[in-house]
């Protein structure tokens, strides 16, 4: 499975693109994570990786912006394993280790739909990746 994070402009979001290619493609699409009003939004799908080319590609062709990355970045030199961010999350990407050192699990992780690992870091050592 690969995660895409979608992103819709105001021209596009009022149109029903994802549903036209799940329909068009027969490929099941995970939404995880949506935030979209009247004037954009973001999708965080997960879809399988033998069809990541075609989806893309129909995303883009419909004028929506697809992202195929990482959605976090965290930075081992700042982050001192406070654990502020751990019970923040809501999919359980942050764990701790057996050292008591935080654990990120960039799998699970929603990245920018949720963000709020990031704003509960008080080293700011988690980023959220644009």
């Amino acid at each position: 499975m690969v995660r895409l994070l979608l992103r819709f402009s105001e021209k596009v979001v009022g149109q029903p693109i994802t549903a036209e290619v799940i329909l068009e493609q027969g490929v099941p699409v995970n939404i995880l994570s949506a935030h979209i009003n009247q004037l954009g939004g973001e999708i965080l799908a997960e879809i399988p990786s033998t069809h990541l080319d075609k989806i893309v590609k129909a995303f883009r062709d419909r004028g929506v912006t697809v992202d195929v990355r990482k959605l976090i970045e965290v930075d081992r030199e700042e982050c001192f394993d406070c654990g502020a961010c751990l019970s923040l999350c809501p999919v359980n990407a942050i764990t701790l280790d057996k050292d008591f050192s935080v654990v990120f699990d960039e799998g699970k992780c929603i990245g920018s739909t949720c963000g709020l690992c990031a704003d509960a870091c008080p080293a700011r050592a988690i980023k959220l990746t644009k």
